[in-house]
Formats: C-alpha cells, structure tokens, sequence
C-alpha cells in the first residue's frame, strides 16, 4: 500500500513538472519573439525600381516616370491600391523572431517579394504562416537571413495576382455620384432614386435619403441599411477576369439587370448564366467585353421590394407637425403644436388639444406608436369604395412657409385588417391589422390624459 502511494505521487510529481516545463518553455518563447525589437525590413525603399512578386500567378512593376506600373496588364492601375501596396512596403517593419523555418512554413514558402534597385541591388522576403494570434506573419528577409513577426496588414497589401492592383471596376458611375437605380429581377421592376416625394421637414425621419417610385403606386421611403448595401456595393462591382470567347452567356435571356444613373448618363450592368466558382458572367448594355463577378457582390441588389422598405404607415418628426387630427367611428380629436428652435439648435414643442396644453414628453410617448407603425402586408384585391374607418390628417409648414397636408385613411376589408390609402387617392399598396392601429391610438389617449 506504500508502495503504491509512493508511485502515485511520483506521478503526480512528473506531471505537474512536466506542465511547469511546457509553461516555461512557451513563455520563454513569447519572450523571444516581444523582446524584438521593431525593425525595418526593406532598406532604402525609395532606390527600389522592380518589384517581383511569385505567389499563385506571377507579378512584375516596375517603376517608370509616369509612375509604378504592372507589366503585361489588360487595365489601368488602380492608382489607390498601387499606393497602398508600395506604402506597406516602404513603412514594414518586424519583430525578429528565433523560430525554425519548417515550423512557420518557411521552409518552402508560397509567396516571395524581390526588391532591385538600378544597380541591382536586391532584397528578398518570403512569407510563411500567421502567428497563433492571427495579428502578425511570420516573414524572412533572405539576404539577412532572419525571421520577423509582421504585422498582417502589411503582408495582406501584397498583390498576389496582376488584378489586385489594376482598375477591375465595371461601372464607370461611383458610389458618389449615383442618383438613382433600376433592378428588374425578372418579377418586378424597382425604381429607386435620390428625388423626394416629400418637404425637407417631411424626409428628417426617412434615414437613408432615398425612395422607392416603383413597382408600388405610392412611393415609399427606402430602409437605411438596405440602401447603404446598394450604394456602397457600386464600387465593389470589380471583375475577377475579363472572358475571351464568343457566346451568349445568357445575357440575350436574362432576367435580371441593374440599371445605375447619376444625372448624366446610365449603365445597365446585365447578369447571364452562372459561372464557376460562385460568379456570374455580366456585362454593360451596348458594350462587348464580359466578366466574371462573385456572386456575393450582386446580393445587395437581389431582394425583392416589399424586403427594402422602411413599412412605417406614414412617419414624421413631432418637431415639425403643426396639427394632428384623428378621426375614428367614436370621435375626432385634434391636437395643436407650437415650435421654438433653443439656443441649442434643438426644437421644443409644445402640444395643445383644445386650447389646453398637455404633457409634452407624455404625449411624445405615445406619439412614437402611431409614427413607428408599421404594415404587414401588400393588398392586390379590389378598389374599396367603403367609407375609411379611421382617418390621420397631419399639417406642416414646409420650408416654403406652405402648408403641407397629408391624409391617412383606414378603410376595412376584413375582420382583421384595414387597407391603407394616402391622400384621398384610392391606391392601395398595403395592409395593416385592426388591432395595431387601435392599439397605437389607444396609446396616444392615454398620453394625452
């Protein structure tokens, strides 16, 4: 039975001297690689004339008087990405590290830079695998002979294929300037566009800035984060390559297209067939080169247009109404607003109902039910010739100092839902449950009292 005990502990005793070994050994190696100090891994960069990179397709610049250039290139270089490339290259610098080479892949890299000044002069650096905390490459410079831990964001600069630093942009119009879109899917056409429908103190709650003309009969304000996906996404439409061939590639049929205009002109980029790798071939109307484009880069376009919406029934800022009337079956109230602009830019608002002043921030509450209403679903039944249940007129003075009148109107087509109608119009696009409106009313007496 000692004996026994004895052996335990001389097991135990092993094991935690092991684990305390394990701890040293791995400090001491993080020691190795903080104590480096920070070190400029390519020398005298601004003599550098040719850049070699051999990665998974090769690629030469060279430096001319017009400035850097990619050898054999279809396109123009991009000139902000040529900058960012030579910038991360000139500013790199490194940790050295005391790591066998075999260990970090370096031993057989898959990427190596050569820099040649005009002397010929040359220096070298092969890239081998992250870190363990995935922030730093490890990354030898060969005429040094010495490894370095870089930071990834100088290493991921470098242009692994020619297209990497060339203009592979397919649309000509910029995130900046575009004004106005066009998506046919194949089942609707959508018209987006920057033109408002509504006074500049109307569009303060209509985030994104831009609104839907079609395929609905009234026009509706466009959800922020739906927009910004499109517009931001216009300059990411890059090629993965230009195809050379002759065909069809499904444009003649195709059931999908983006048009994108900026007040000058119009590109209609066309979507065909599926290519390989999770692309489509695309190409511009009235232009002959095709491409390929990852799929990914056309989702921001590819929802259907009840999906981009804001489906607010009608909403605005009470800063800037100056009456509110509500008609329903048992009664009509109407609520009166005066505005004052503070010292501090901002706007009180005090609200009246009959000549009594109420509890601004109360009635505020249950004002934010009625505006953050939203419907539920799109109508494509019959015009409805009843009279409207329930009736939201609002009032406002416009920039132009003109009043601004905007009428709401619920008429009922079953048990559970109203149509919704704007303006006396009789167009029907969408639908909104009984109860969601009587409860957002309800809020709104109760706020009041």
């Amino acid at each position: 039975m000692k004996k026994t005990r004895t052996l335990i502990y001389v097991i135990i005793s092993i094991i935690v001297l092991s684990a305390l070994l394990f701890i040293l050994v791995n400090v001491n190696q993080n020691k190795k690689e903080a104590d480096g100090t920070s070190e400029q891994i390519i020398e005298s960069f601004e003599q550098v004339t040719d850049i070699q990179v051999f990665a998974s397709e090769n690629v030469t610049l060279t430096k001319k008087k017009q400035g850097w250039q990619v050898v054999d290139a279809e396109n123009e270089v991009d000139t902000d990405k040529m900058e960012s490339f030579l910038l991360a290259m000139e500013e790199m610098t490194g940790e050295a590290v005391e790591v066998d080479k075999k260990n970090v892949n370096l031993d057989f890299p898959k990427v190596t830079v050569s820099f040649a000044d005009t002397e010929g002069n040359t220096q070298k650096i092969s890239v081998g695998q992250m870190n363990g905390q995935g922030d730093r490459y490890y990354v030898e410079q060969l005429e040094k002979e010495k490894i370095y831990l870089v930071d990834r964001s100088s290493i991921e600069t470098i242009p692994l294929k020619r297209t990497a630093l060339l203009d592979t942009k397919i649309l000509t119009i910029s995130a900046e300037d575009v004004t106005g879109m066009e998506i046919d899917n194949g089942t609707e056409v959508i018209q987006l566009s920057k033109e408002s429908p509504y006074s500049e103190k109307e569009s303060l709650a209509h985030l994104s800035g831009w609104y839907m003309h079609e395929p609905y009969q009234n026009v509706y304000s466009v959800a922020f984060s739906k927009m910004q996906e499109m517009v931001v996404g216009i300059d990411k439409l890059e090629q993965v390559e230009t195809v050379n061939g002759e065909g069809d590639y499904g444009f003649t049929d195709s059931d999908f297209s983006i048009e994108f205009s900026n007040g000058q002109k119009q590109e209609k980029l066309i979507v065909g067939d599926p290519a390989a790798n999770n692309q489509y071939y695309v190409q511009i109307d009235g232009k002959q080169e095709v491409y390929k484009l990852p799929t990914k880069l056309l989702d921001p376009y590819s929802h259907q247009a009840y999906d981009m919406i804001d489906r607010f029934v009608h909403i605005v800022s009470l800063n800037v109404i100056d009456e509110l009337s509500i008609k329903t079956p048992e009664d009509k109230v109407t609520y009166t607003m005066e505005h004052e602009e503070t010292n501090a830019e901002e706007v009180k608002t005090t609200v009246f109902h009959e000549g009594e002043e109420l509890n601004t921030e109360s009635f505020r509450d249950g004002y934010k039910q009625l505006a953050g209403l939203t419907f539920d679903e799109a109508y494509n039944g019959e015009a409805v010739e009843e009279e409207p249940e329930v009736t939201i007129t609002y009032l406002i003075t416009d920039e132009n100092n003109e009043i601004t009148k905007n009428t709401i109107e619920f008429s009922s087509i079953s048990d559970t839902h109203y149509a919704i109608m704007k303006n006396n119009n009789n167009q029907i696009d969408f639908t909104v449950q009984k109860d969601k409106l009587h409860q957002a009313l309800e809020w709104m007496i109760q706020a009041e009292s």
